[in-house]
């Protein structure tokens, strides 16, 4: 039997909705250490859920050092409760999270990637990445972010009809799935196509999430540079404890 989630506008998004089912789960005792968790497949089953869906929300309890994935086992439960080091959760939540979004891709090309990134994905001196680059809408068509995804070559070369179905409908596809991830926050001021982009003028501050994601085998999918109009968010810290 399903278990409803909350498909109304304006609540969690389904990954943290689930999440936080499993996080009870592990707190009440009904998963115990070294238990192994049902699979994805058994997730879609039971709540209804896309498999990417399941996925992002086994992530979240890999990174709080929860459970970890095993080959030829699954998805082993290592603790029921975060662990001593972490001290705090961070999470980027948007001051109108009560309103729709929309996205929208503008462009897929090949383009030397920032100074640093050439060397994350092991290229040579002068390779090119594919970048996509896409925008977050607000009511009345507003843009509040952008972001600039750089994509391994692993995936081959795609198309802005390809991503149309979803970005991660082709990860999944292509068994390039984000496993895990390491995000960094920092404040910047737009360069010239962030305000071209974002109808703003220079002097609009931007909160910039950068995220290196992973897939189970601990290779490097993507690479983001996600900059957000700092009015429309806030950044949090909360005890986790």
């Amino acid at each position: 039997m399903k278990q409803e989630l909350d498909y109304t506008r304006g609540a969690k998004p389904l990954y943290a909705q689930l999440y936080d089912i499993l996080l009870d789960k592990l707190k009440n005792g009904e998963y115990k250490k070294n238990d192994v968790l049902p699979t994805e497949a058994e997730f879609e089953e039971r709540f209804g859920v896309s498999r990417i869906t399941a996925r992002r929300a086994l992530a979240e309890l890999v990174a709080k050092g929860l459970v970890k994935r095993q080959a030829g086992i699954g998805t082993m439960v290592i603790s029921t409760s975060e662990k001593q080091g972490v001290k705090t959760r961070i999470s980027l939540v948007d001051g109108q999270q009560q309103v729709p979004i929309t996205r929208k891709n503008l462009t897929l090309e090949s383009t030397l990637p920032p100074e640093n990134v050439p060397t994350l994905f092991n290229l040579k001196s002068g390779e090119t990445l594919q970048c996509l680059t896409r925008t977050i809408y607000r009511q009345n068509e507003i843009p509040a972010q952008v972001n600039y995804i750089w994509l391994t070559p692993r995936l081959g070369t795609l198309s802005l009809e390809d991503v149309a179905k979803g970005l991660y409908v082709v990860l999944e596809e292509r068994n390039e799935n984000i496993d895990a991830y390491e995000d960094i926050i920092t404040a910047e001021l737009p360069d010239e196509q962030d305000c071209r982009i974002l109808d703003i003028d220079a002097a609009t501050p931007l909160l910039i999430k950068t995220r290196k994601g992973f897939n189970d085998r601990g290779e490097l999918v993507e690479y983001t540079i996600a900059k957000h109009i700092a009015h429309y968010y806030q950044y949090i810290v909360e005890n986790s404890r």
